[in-house]
């Protein structure tokens, strides 16, 4: 009995190095992202762990602008991909991403969208004084609602529209409004749109030249606790491989 005893002992005594081993080379990589990017990186993210083993990327999607701010009030982030150049450039002015590490990855569409049943009232965006509710982000926080602000700017539609504007969280939540019905017509990027053909339309895009670029920059974020795997992982993010994947989501890859 004895002798069991002491066999059982040393049993959970290797388990419990083989834990701590475990717990030693297994490392948490954290990407703060655009909203937008939900899908494509939530896909390209498997390949990244199968090639590291022992790491897990973790994802933060959201409002860029909201990302922003939780890395410069001190958000344990290694990786942030922005959907608008102002986000990058103020935590770059604050020296909050490492230099030489920012690279603009991908560039969208901006798309005015309405519900798949709507009826045929609103054609384009010359209709939109006749929608009683219309969605885009919040300006201040949602890269896609900045865009849309520009444009709706742009065609003298912005003051005449603001007492109809429904805010959203985010980008995916303005689809959501559009999806459901709960509004007559939302302004999104043209990947969001395009994860939801039977419930929403696209009316028309963005006139060229109604907003500034839509680029979506990456950086390594300074001070990060795993520069390495950020590196690594932003390295993927621009591979031939990636490229095809964020296509298939809809996205333009920008020339390295």
């Amino acid at each position: 009995m004895k002798h069991k005893v002491g066999w059982g002992r040393s049993l959970v005594v290797l388990v419990w190095l083989w834990g701590v081993q475990g717990l030693a080379h297994s490392q948490e990589l954290l990407v703060s992202a655009a909203a937008s990017l939900a899908d494509a990186l939530s896909a390209i993210k498997p390949r990244f762990e199968a090639a590291h083993a022992g790491t897990t990327v973790h994802f933060n999607f959201g409002a860029s602008g909201a990302l922003s701010r939780q890395i410069e009030a001190g958000a344990p982030v290694d990786l942030f991909v922005s959907a608008a150049r102002a986000q990058m450039d103020r935590l770059q002015q604050r020296q909050l991403i490492v230099p030489g590490t920012r690279v603009d990855l991908l560039s969208n569409e901006l798309v005015l969208i309405a519900p798949a049943n709507a009826p045929p009232g609103l054609a384009g965006f010359s209709d939109l004084p006749r929608a009683s509710r219309i969605a885009l982000g919040d300006p201040g926080f949602v890269p896609a609602g900045e865009y849309a602000q520009q444009t709706l700017t742009a065609l003298k539609l912005w003051t005449t529209l603001q007492p109809r504007l429904i805010y959203g969280q985010d980008v995916r939540q303005v689809l959501e409004y559009v999806a459901r019905g709960e509004v007559d017509a939302g302004l999104v990027f043209a990947t969001d749109a395009a994860l939801l053909p039977q419930q929403v339309k696209i009316l028309a895009r963005a006139p060229q030249g109604s907003h500034v670029p839509i680029v979506y920059p990456a950086a390594q974020i300074a001070g990060a606790a795993h520069p390495e795997l950020a590196a690594a992982f932003l390295h993927m993010l621009g591979q031939p491989d990636s490229c095809h994947l964020f296509h298939h989501y809809g996205f333009s890859c920008l020339p390295k």
